[in-house]
Parts: C-alpha cells; sequence; structure tokens
C-alpha cells in the first residue's frame, strides 16, 4: 500500500534535535520502502491555480490563511498505515515539524471513482 507523507513546516519550526535526514533516506531507499520525496521550494514560491468560469486563475504565495506549508514530501510503501506511521515517525520531519500520512486509494481494486458529483 502506498503512502503520501506531507512535511508540513512552519515559520516557528520547533528546535528538537533528531535522526539525521541523510541517514533515513538511505535506510528506506535501500529497503524499498521509500519510492521518491523532495524537498519543495519556499511558500513564497507556491501558486495556486484555478479555472473559474473560463478563467485561469493564478494566486502567489505565501497564503496567509496557512500557518504551516508543505516543505517537502515521500512516497512509501508499506503493508499497513501502522508501519508507514512507524517509518513516518523516524523522519526527522516528525522532530521538528509535522508529517501528515496520507494513503493512496488502490489503483488495482475497487475503490471510489473521482466525480465531481459524489
Amino acid at each position: 500500500m502506498r503512502f503520501l507523507m506531507l512535511i508540513l513546516e512552519s515559520d516557528t519550526p520547533v528546535r528538537e534535535p533528531g535522526p539525521d535526514i541523510v541517514q533515513w533516506v538511505e535506510k528506506h531507499d535501500s529497503s524499498g520502502a521509500r519510492l521518491i520525496g523532495e524537498r519543495l521550494r519556499p511558500a513564497a514560491d507556491v501558486r495556486r491555480v484555478q479555472v473559474r468560469g473560463g478563467e485561469t486563475v493564478v494566486t502567489d504565495g505565501p497564503f496567509s490563511e496557512s500557518k504551516e506549508f508543505v516543505g517537502g514530501f515521500d512516497v512509501i510503501e508499506a503493508p499497513d498505515l501502522e508501519t508507514a506511521l512507524a517509518i513516518a515517525a523516524e523522519h526527522p520531519g516528525a522532530h521538528h515539524s509535522t508529517i501528515e500520512v496520507h494513503p493512496f486509494w488502490p489503483t488495482d481494486g475497487p475503490g471510489p471513482a473521482w466525480r465531481p458529483d459524489a
């Protein structure tokens, strides 16, 4: 099962010592659990795109209503949520930021199809 880990940063991060990111990446890359991951540019470089009434609207970040921003992500493969949460707890971001763990809908079996009217 695949999971998206969003590393949520804040303007006032907690300065708690944590594991080394290079070691975390090497460990989970070599085990096959980590499929991909990247750091993201700062919130000021983010853009939101919406199409309303046939017009494309682009809004520059940062977004004042957000107290946190996505600083990076990892996509991991784990047999279950419990294992995914354990992998997330080992991530350095769990020690100084917040990590959200989002399960993917399976693409090879039943699941709700996205429909605008649903």
